[in-house]
């Protein structure tokens, strides 16, 4: 018989709660810069940010400690990169 939270404990085991935190940074990121960011990964204590715009990226960094509080991820480093999304 399966426990109530035998699934719930295999998606932690699998780190996919990092896919869900990732689709609400993204939500954030889309409401300050429609279309403009992609949140590409969170792993190992780095969120890593993409935008083809360096404007973006600058405005990005003097918020980053904003988005990281919002998003309840004390301890973790954003790294935004300059490129094609």
């Amino acid at each position: 018989m399966l426990e109530a939270d035998y699934f719930e404990r295999k998606r932690r085991q699998l780190g996919m709660e990092r896919a869900d935190k990732l689709t609400e940074i993204q939500a954030t990121l889309e409401n300050w810069y429609p279309g403009q960011t992609r949140a590409r990964k969170l792993h190992q204590g780095v969120l890593r940010v993409t935008t083809p715009s360096a404007a973006v990226a600058s405005e990005l960094r003097m918020r980053q400690v904003e988005l990281l509080r919002q998003h309840e991820l004390t301890g973790t480093r954003l790294a935004i990169s300059i490129e094609t999304i």
